[in-house]
C-alpha cells in the first residue's frame, strides 16, 4: 500500500513539473489595417448639450447625432456648406445641421413623456401642491458658436379644471 501511494505521488509530481514548461517568446508582427478610418466625435456637442441631470433617452438620440458620418452619406458632395439631419424616435427628435467637414454647427431637439429630474419634480411639488404634471416637453438648442445652450422643459401641471403652464431651467428653477 505504501509503495501505490508513493508511486501516485511520483507521478502526480512528474505532471507537475512537465506542465511548468518555461515559455518561448513569440515574435508578433505590426499588422496595418487598411480601409479604417477613425473619425472624431462631436465631442463640443456632446460636452454643451449633455450634464449629469440628462435624460438617458435624450443622451442615446444625442450619442448618436454625435457620431453620424454626414461625409458618408449618400447626399453628400463636400459643395454644400451645411448639411441638414433629423434623428427621431419615438419620443422625440433632433434636427442636426452639419457643416462639410461632419461638424455639429446647430441642432434643435425636442423630447416628451419625459421622467423629469427630481429637482424639478420637486420644486413644482413645492411650489404647486396637489397639482399633476399632464404634459412635459424638453427642448435644446445649440449653436457652436454661442456660450450657452439653451435648454428648457415646458410643463404642463393640472388640478381639478385648472391648467398652468410651466418653463423650467434643467436647474429646477420654475420662470
Amino acid at each position: 500500500m505504501k509503495n501505490v501511494l508513493f508511486g501516485l505521488l511520483y507521478l502526480g509530481l512528474t505532471s507537475l513539473i512537465y506542465s511548468q514548461e518555461i515559455p518561448t517568446i513569440i515574435d508578433f508582427k505590426e499588422v496595418k489595417l487598411i480601409g479604417v478610418t477613425v473619425t472624431p466625435l462631436n465631442t463640443t456637442y456632446l460636452r454643451k448639450v449633455q450634464d449629469k441631470e440628462t435624460p438617458a433617452m435624450v443622451k442615446k438620440l444625442e450619442n448618436t447625432a454625435a457620431r453620424f458620418d454626414v461625409t458618408e452619406a449618400s447626399i453628400y458632395d463636400g459643395h454644400h456648406e451645411g448639411y441638414e439631419v433629423i434623428f427621431k424616435q419615438t419620443s422625440g427628435s433632433i434636427i442636426a445641421t452639419y457643416d462639410k467637414n461632419g461638424k455639429i454647427v446647430s441642432s434643435f431637439e425636442r423630447f416628451t413623456n419625459l421622467n423629469l429630474p427630481p429637482t424639478i419634480r420637486n420644486n413644482i411639488a413645492k411650489k404647486y401642491p396637489n397639482w399633476i404634471v399632464f404634459k412635459d416637453a424638453y427642448l435644446v438648442s445649440y449653436y457652436v458658436d454661442s456660450k450657452h445652450v439653451k435648454k428648457v422643459y415646458k410643463i404642463q401641471i393640472r388640478k381639478e379644471n385648472e391648467r398652468k403652464n410651466l418653463r423650467c431651467t434643467v436647474d429646477g428653477v420654475i420662470l
